[in-house]
Order: C-alpha cells, then sequence, then structure tokens
C-alpha cells in the first residue's frame, strides 16, 4: 500500500539522493531533520504495507517533509 500512496503523492519524482539519504539517517547528522530519530524510524513499516489509511497519512506526512526540505512549505 506505502509504494502506492507515495507514487501518488508524486514522491518518487521529487525524491533525489540527498533527501534520502536524510530519511534514512545516512548524513553525518543523522537526526538533521527530526530532533529525536532518523525519518525511517519514525514509519510502522508493517503496518505501512498492510493499511490503506495509515499508508495514505504517512505519504502525506513525507511530502510534507520533503516540500519542508525544499522550503515549499513551514
Amino acid at each position: 500500500m506505502i509504494f502506492y500512496y507515495l507514487w501518488r503523492a508524486g514522491l518518487f519524482r521529487i525524491a533525489d539522493r540527498e533527501k534520502l539519504s536524510f530519511f534514512f539517517g545516512a548524513t553525518a547528522d543523522p537526526l538533521y531533520l527530526s530532533r529525536r530519530w532518523p525519518l525511517l524510524t519514525a514509519v510502522n513499516w508493517p503496518r505501512a504495507f498492510v493499511s490503506p489509511s495509515y499508508a495514505r497519512a504517512v505519504a502525506s506526512w513525507l511530502r510534507y517533509r520533503a516540500e519542508l526540505y525544499d522550503g515549499l512549505q513551514g
């Protein structure tokens, strides 16, 4: 489910290497975009794979975070 909603939100189109490295916490400062943990650990992945409503919410949250990073929101 999550891949479908990520695709619908356009995240595959706007994702680049730098955003993905921040998401996975693979930077010099893994908490750059989050104060407590890398964004990867904030998602309940088993639930995102099976629950359409949760996957939709995660996709919209990740879209918001990507737009914050780009300076389009916030």
